[in-house]
């Protein structure tokens, strides 16, 4: 019987690596939403090619086949796909970080002030009119800023990252009241008319007690009414049985994004309407 002794002991250190690999990309898999799930499905087939080509190591060892050939290409392909993924990533990064914060004083006309409750997330256009007119726009969200930019093509002028990684602009889900103070003093500094879009309510819910979360999303609510400011919610389908979901709505009024906005863009004419005819009557009395 063929044996390399050294060839096997390789072949099992680096299938016992690739194996460990997987687990770790299959957890990644599990917790990572958004973009970067693309990455954490590239982590897990290259991980599992790397396992392929040590278990050719092995067999290569035990006989007088020659695998070297498969076991070449199963390695290659692993460090290319992998490569090429980080590369890709490291690429949309860069060009976050270089694209210039276009930032210029804004006229906040923001025309309607309480909390609202989406059944649906709210796309890029609703967010990108709202920031345009208001004072500020704060997203509150699971995703990392990056990846939310890169799906929504907008930068808001705050971001916290709901999440237990310790990380600037990360808050701890079991830490609401750190949540809380961060979003009050965007409020207060951008002193009225801004908008806070919060989705993540679901993580917090996994982390806290449902009585702590709906008194932390109250009085959130009540700091954004004392601001005269708007407060969007996110509630995925599902995530809360019906007595909770009732306790919520008591409090924040279930609203179509479609809706909403045609209700910010009748207001915004009617001051339009209103501003114009004040200015004529004052034009006649001069």
């Amino acid at each position: 019987m063929y044996l390399d002794p050294l060839g096997v002991l390789a072949g099992i250190i680096l299938t016992i690596i690739g194996i460990n690999l997987i687990k770790i990309a299959l957890n990644y898999c599990e917790t990572i939403q958004g973009p970067g799930k693309r990455l954490a499905k590239n982590f897990v087939i290259s991980a599992s090619l790397f396992t392929a080509g040590s278990i050719g190591v092995i067999i290569d060892s035990l006989t007088k086949t020659p695998l070297w050939i498969i076991m070449a290409s199963f390695y290659t392909i692993s460090y290319l796909l992998l490569v090429s993924s980080v590369g890709f990533y490291l690429r949309a990064l860069s060009s976050q970080e270089a694209r210039p914060k276009q930032r210029h004083e804004k006229t906040p006309t923001l025309p309607v002030t309480g909390a609202y409750a989406f059944k649906k997330p709210a796309s890029p256009k609703t967010l990108a009119f709202l920031s345009e007119i208001s004072s500020g726009l704060l997203v509150v969200s699971r995703m990392r800023k990056e990846f939310w930019m890169e799906k929504y093509h907008l930068e808001p002028d705050e971001f916290i990252w709901v999440s237990r990684i310790e990380e600037k602009n990360a808050i701890d889900p079991t830490k609401l009241h750190v949540l809380q103070d961060a979003i009050v003093k965007f409020l207060r500094e951008k002193s009225g008319k801004a908008v806070v879009y919060f989705e993540g309510v679901e993580y917090l819910i996994l982390y806290n007690d449902f009585p702590s979360v709906a008194k932390f999303l109250f009085s959130l609510k009540d700091h954004v009414i004392s601001n005269e400011s708007l407060l969007i919610l996110y509630f995925p389908p599902g995530v809360l049985d019906k007595p909770q979901k009732n306790v919520l709505l008591k409090e924040f009024e279930e609203k179509n994004e479609k809706d909403l906005i045609e209700e910010i863009t009748q207001k915004m004419i009617t001051t339009l309407i209103e501003g114009g005819k004040h200015g004529s009557s004052q034009g006649k009395e001069n």
